[in-house]
């Protein structure tokens, strides 16, 4: 049997994964799994997120430390901070997709 991690981990892998528990934020983490960065105004094109829920969105996976922020004069650019975010993504939607194609 292997050790338990402390309920702290706990609390924060429940905290992590809840940011994940919605499908807007989703769809960011989606686009930006390619590894490229892209602007507010991109992202919202791309996935047809409203610019005000978008900077929200943004800003809680920022602040939790999924994405990185690089500016460029006026403009935000994001990315995925860590590639391990992208192999959990694919993992899940790989799981996701084998359970709808049954």
């Amino acid at each position: 049997m292997t050790e338990l991690e402390s309920d702290e981990f706990y609390e924060a892998h429940a905290e992590y994964c809840g940011i994940c528990a919605n499908a807007n934020r989703l769809k960011v983490l989606d686009l930006l799994k390619s590894g490229d960065s892209y602007s507010v105004s991109t992202i919202e094109e791309k996935t047809g997120i409203p610019q005000s829920t978008l900077s929200q969105h943004l800003k809680v996976m920022r602040d939790q430390g999924m994405l990185t922020r690089e500016r460029d004069g006026v403009r935000n650019f994001y990315s995925i901070a860590d590639d391990r975010i992208v192999d959990g993504i694919e993992v899940i939607q790989g799981v996701i997709r084998d359970q709808l194609n049954e």
